[in-house]
């Protein structure tokens, strides 16, 4: 007879990371690294050839990646990379606005130091990554989460996870170049250096400005690089049997 606190054969260990997983992340790879540009319409037929799976995950991969605002399923079996939106990228800063000053604020209060600590270190990460895009973004999200995070709930981080993944897509559009530049790049981490002062000593209200003044900044300038690119974009030929207006 079994022992009673055998356990059951009926559990068996699962793998941590499921063909959905490795399918969404790597057509996320491909849209944010520009593979997959704005506006590219491409068929499920065509991804599950290319990586070698079925169509049921790239499916379920592709409905996880519209929730993030990386594409537009369509009618058939085909999706198209979201394009290049001022307004949704608005839209996202909008809600940010709301939720990181008052996050940062609210964190300010509670700060041990150990998180000051994580601070320093994750805008030195930032610093010594910041020429190689994959490791900067990375370093970016760590440091600004060091700051958010003492007084954010699990529904918080879920919110900031998914406005930063859209983020995510402007900021590679916006700064990749910059990132690779040493002015540039040195640039973007001095930008940052106001916050960590202001979150080293300042009050919690200190903080929700410097907080939203940061957001603001980059807003702008991811405003005004987009409108760079739309204009530098060629003008697509009308297709076939319509006339042009």
């Amino acid at each position: 007879m079994a022992a009673m606190n055998s356990p059951s054969p009926a559990l068996r260990p699962v793998p941590q990371e499921s063909i959905v997983d490795r399918v969404t992340a790597e057509i996320r790879r491909c849209i944010l690294t520009g593979i997959l540009p704005p506006g590219e319409p491409f068929s499920i037929t065509s991804l599950a050839d290319q990586l070698e799976v079925s169509h049921i995950p790239i499916r379920e991969a592709l409905r996880r990646l519209e929730s993030q605002g990386l594409l537009r399923l369509r009618a058939g079996r085909s999706a198209i990379v979201a394009p290049i939106d001022p307004e949704e990228l608005q839209a996202v800063y909008r809600l940010r606005y709301l939720l990181e000053p008052d996050l940062a604020g609210r964190s300010a209060k509670v700060f041990t130091d150990d998180d000051r600590a994580l601070m320093r270190a994750s805008l030195q990460a930032y610093r010594d990554d910041v020429h190689a895009p994959e490791l900067a973004l990375t370093r970016h999200a760590e440091f600004h989460l060091a700051i958010l995070a003492p007084a954010a709930s699990e529904w918080d981080l879920r919110i900031l996870h998914m406005l930063w993944q859209v983020s995510e897509r402007y900021v590679r559009l916006v700064f990749s170049n910059e990132l690779l530049d040493a002015t540039q790049g040195a640039r973007l981490v001095k930008a940052h250096e106001p916050v960590l002062e202001v979150a080293q000593t300042g009050s919690p209200d200190q903080l929700r400005r410097v907080v939203k003044a940061h957001l603001h900044e980059n807003e702008h300038h991811m405003l005004e690089a987009i409108s760079g690119l739309v204009a530098a974009a060629p003008a697509k030929a009308p297709a076939k049997g319509r006339a042009a207006r």
